[in-house]
């Protein structure tokens, strides 16, 4: 994940979305070809790369899952935009 504080909210969504495609797809490679040890070394790697993205994108901005929010006191995990709100 590259450290530029120039991104904008939809910039890094979109890379949140391709690392996330990324990740599902060699996840399914995986389930029919699970003894392939460099798609599972591209897994891992992707993985993190993911993780990057999702965590860069919550920081900056809002939770994109339930679990990433901070709801110890009140549930307002849903206070960033909705994504077909995001793409109008």
């Amino acid at each position: 994940m590259e450290n530029n504080r120039q991104i904008s909210a939809q910039q890094l969504m979109q890379k949140v979305s391709e690392a996330a495609f990324y990740v599902t797809d060699l996840k399914l490679y995986l389930d029919t070809h699970p003894d392939d040890a460099r798609a599972l070394r591209m897994f891992g790697e992707a993985s993190r790369n993911a993780k990057a993205c999702f965590d860069a994108f919550e920081k900056r901005y809002y939770p994109l899952f339930a679990t990433s929010a901070d709801c110890d006191s009140d549930w307002e995990w849903l206070v960033g935009t909705w994504p077909s709100q995001k793409m109008a």
